[in-house]
């Protein structure tokens, strides 16, 4: 998540607790209705605060409907940022995740490998999903092993990538 996204995602929650404990203090007693009506109604009859609010509560409007969507578009996609001598390289994580998965898919014992890979702090980190062959020499702990070894390989030698931080397995399917 960029940081711009997480300082909208802060002011979204702190407007939204801010309304919610405000809600909360005059439904229980502890700030009367009234008061609250008073000033809320003091406030709206200045142009300047009346224009402000309206401001503020569009902003917030957007703010609920931006986020959940860029949070579930950024998990679907993303680029993976690579210094470069001539200039940065980014990698869409997509394109990483086809080509080991092409390469995975070469391994005899393992068939339907689905592989997402996600920016780190420190690298990138790699989630796959496979299916396996059963009557593998070694097992499957040699096979997942075997697998998570190629794709560090790939991902170190092949696309450039210096620290890969996890590649967690996990078989679905046995037959």
């Amino acid at each position: 998540m960029r940081a711009y996204q997480k300082v909208l995602w802060v002011v979204g929650l702190v407007a939204l607790g801010a309304f919610s404990l405000a809600g909360f203090l005059a439904d229980a007693g502890v700030i009367p209705r009234t008061i609250v009506y008073l000033a809320l109604a003091r406030m709206w009859l200045e142009l300047t605060i009346r224009l402000t609010a309206g401001v503020v509560f569009l902003f917030l409007l957007a703010l609920s409907i931006y986020l959940p969507i860029a949070t579930w578009l950024g998990g679907a996609g993303g680029f993976i940022t690579l210094s470069n001598p001539l200039g940065s390289l980014n990698i869409s994580t997509q394109a990483i995740s086809k080509f080991i998965q092409r390469a995975g898919e070469k391994m005899e014992e393992v068939e339907g490998a689905k592989i997402r890979i996600k920016p780190a702090k420190e690298g990138v980190e790699s989630y796959v999903t496979l299916s396996a062959h059963g009557e593998v020499e070694g097992g499957i702990p040699r096979l997942v092993n075997d697998f998570q070894d190629m794709v560090k390989k790939y991902l170190v030698e092949q696309v450039g990538i210096p620290n890969v931080e996890k590649v967690e397995v996990r078989v679905t399917k046995i037959f």
